[in-house]
Order: C-alpha cells, then structure tokens, then sequence
C-alpha cells in the first residue's frame, strides 16, 4: 500500500473556511479540555488554547479528575514526562470521558524510545481514543512496523482519527487522507510544540463535528500560524510569543491566503 497526494483534488479554500468558522465558534462557546499532560508542555499548551478563545484544566488529583472530565468537553492525554501521579489518573479520566460521551485524543509522546511506554500506549488504544496525534517515530513505535502507511495502518486498526505531524502533517481515518504543508522546521526548536498541537485538536473536536475535519481545521491553523509567525522571529524565543499572537489573530482571509492540503489520490 502506498499513499499518493495530489494538489489538484486538494480543498484547501474550503478547509480554510470551516477552520475559521470552528476559531469563531470556538470564541463563542469557549469549550475546556481537561489536558493530562507533561510537565514541560503545561504553560504551552494553556496559552495557545486560551489564544483561540478556549479553556483548560490541568488537575492531576486522583480525588477530582473524574469531576473535571465530566465538567470538561474534551480531554487531552498526553504521556510525556509519564511517572506514577499520571498513570493513577489516566485510565480514570479516559473512563470518565466515555462515560460521559466526551471525545479524548492521545498523544503518544517518545513511545518510539521506551517498549514499556508503547505497551502502555497500545493499552490506551483499547479505550478508542478519538484522535492519536504523533510524530513519525511515535506513529511507526505504535504500528509496530516501518513503514510510511503507518498512520493509514494505525487508523484502520483503531477506528481513530491517526494525525501524523511533522514536515509535513498527514491527516487520516483508514478511508481518506489529507496532507498540510504549511508550518515552518523553527517550530521543532520550541519546547512541546507537537504537545500544544494535541491540545488544540483536543479543544476543536469540541464542535461536534467530524473529528476528521475539525482535526485537519486544528493542525492547519496551527502550522499556518507557525509559518506566519516564523516571519516574524528572530528565533525560537520570539516565535514562542508570535505564534500565540498569530493563533489569537488568525481569520478567514489568512487561512484562505495561506492554506496548503494536499488531497490523497489513490491508495495501491
């Protein structure tokens, strides 16, 4: 199998619009996502979803989490500095949120590194994450194989929306796939670039839309920020503050000047 991206059948103009929209609404109805995530990424990941408009918690008591998730509209699990105090509340927060029909997203973080951390990542699929966001190491750790179909693979296998990020991001269900190519490589020089992006997604899938669209919506407003914001920084200490400045200003005129979806053309 092999996965063929194609310009011409590509619906940037009309990503760009419903990726403005979902920011509008977003504004309007200020979702919170419950964000169990590293320590590194906390600050981060706060900033950019308050700089669309929504909220977040970020509670790791074993006593409260089940309550937060319930009063939450997503959650967000990320398994990036993962010690004891996460693992006690992780399965109870995931538990919570199917409970209470909430979508959750993983982000796998360094599963590529540790075979005990991929273990315990493959456990959390078997709770349906609604998204898996990685990078290629971390979507290839998960397949258990190297291959460039790995998030086509991965999403087939879980039934989960599986957004592979990097150069460029991919976005697939096992039916459909799309590629952005916005961003800029700076990015990868600021600390939990790639966790701040899971947040996002996390807070967009609150619109009650297709997750496979509001996750395209998600990632292409944060690489078109990213690329925007680069122009503007002297290095990763400035882009850090232009591209939450940039998320805060983003419309539809500037998605729609900036978008980049490459559409997948067939599938052999």
């Amino acid at each position: 199998m092999s996965l063929t991206f194609d310009i011409k059948s590509a619906s940037s103009i009309d990503y760009a619009h419903s990726c403005a929209a979902m920011l509008d609404t977003i504004v309007q109805s200020q979702p919170r996502v419950q964000c169990i995530t590293n320590s590194v990424a906390m600050d981060f990941s706060s900033d950019v979803l308050l700089a669309i408009g929504a909220r977040i918690s970020l509670t790791l008591g074993k006593e409260e989490i089940q309550e937060f998730v319930a009063n939450c509209n997503s959650l967000c699990v990320n398994i990036g500095t993962l010690n004891v105090t996460r693992k006690i509340v992780i399965e109870p927060a995931i538990e919570s949120a199917l409970y209470y029909h909430r979508p959750w997203v993983l982000d796998p973080v360094s599963v590529h590194i540790s075979k005990t951390r991929c273990q315990y990542a493959r456990m959390l699929l078997e709770y349906n994450p609604s998204v898996i966001r990685g990078n290629v190491a971390e979507i290839k750790a998960l397949v258990g194989r190297d291959t460039p179909d790995a998030p086509w693979i991965l999403a087939q296998e879980t039934g989960a929306i599986v957004a592979q990020t990097g150069q460029s991001d991919i976005i697939t269900d096992g039916n459909q796939a799309l590629m952005i190519t916005n961003g800029h490589s700076m990015q990868t020089r600021v600390t939990a670039m790639g966790c701040a992006a899971t947040a996002l997604i996390s807070a967009f899938i609150t619109t009650n839309r297709r997750p496979f669209d509001t996750t395209v919506e998600a990632l292409l407003a944060f690489s078109i920020a990213g690329e925007l914001a680069v122009k503007k920084s002297q290095g990763p200490g400035s882009l850090h503050t232009h591209i939450l400045d940039t998320l805060y200003h983003l419309d539809k005129q500037t998605l729609e000047q900036h978008a980049h979806i490459l559409s997948c053309s067939e599938v052999c």
